[in-house]
């Protein structure tokens, strides 16, 4: 099967108006999996009794403190610090991670230095980052895309839009645009047709 190569992921912008965009991508993809409107209830909700939306929050909190001079970093760091501690999981700091972020049961979730795309859907115990400390590659999760439980995405891997990753899977090799990887090491069984 020949393998398409997964594009280069976009720049990734910072600006408060693009933290405040991922943010309203992160509610509407929870009301679109839920089927309800995204109004002030489901905000409500979301930000008082839901940890997954909690979590994804609480990182979209740590970019934008990230921007206030001087002492952004040093309070984004603590906040950080204080969601690993709170979940169990970890979402790097060096970790670019587009909007719309869904995370049902966040706890055990590692996300190293890597770009996540749009839209895409972490369960629990997912390992997304480098073979080695010394590796400064960096996994590409391209937009819609689905990790299941137990999964590992390691090494300078990128996964095609809309690929798919089983349970327990470990990835070491690319994934093309909808392609679904299972098995230890995975194995890419193919891909979904648009």
């Amino acid at each position: 099967m020949s393998r398409e190569p997964v594009p280069a992921p976009p720049p990734y912008d910072d600006s408060f108006a693009a933290i405040r965009g991922r943010i309203r991508e992160d509610i509407a993809i929870v009301a679109r999996i839920e089927g309800v409107p995204a109004d002030l209830k489901l905000v409500l909700r979301l930000c008082l009794v839901t940890p997954g939306f909690q979590f994804v929050l609480s990182r979209r909190i740590q970019e934008a403190v990230r921007r206030i001079p001087v002492v952004g970093p040093a309070i984004r760091r603590v906040l950080w610090s204080l969601t690993c501690v709170v979940y169990g999981s970890e979402l790097a700091p060096s970790a670019e991670i587009g909007g719309g972020l869904y995370v049902p049961h966040p706890f055990g979730i590692v996300v190293g230095r890597s770009h996540v795309g749009r839209g895409v859907a972490l369960m629990q115990g997912v390992t997304i980052g480098n073979l080695h400390v010394a590796d400064r590659s960096a996994p590409v999760i391209g937009d819609g895309c689905s990790l299941g439980a137990g999964c590992a995405v390691l090494g300078p891997v990128r996964l095609g839009a809309g690929a798919r990753v089983g349970a327990n899977a470990v990835v070491l090799v690319d994934v093309p645009a909808g392609g679904t990887a299972v098995g230890i090491p995975a194995r890419v069984l193919g891909r979904a047709d648009p």
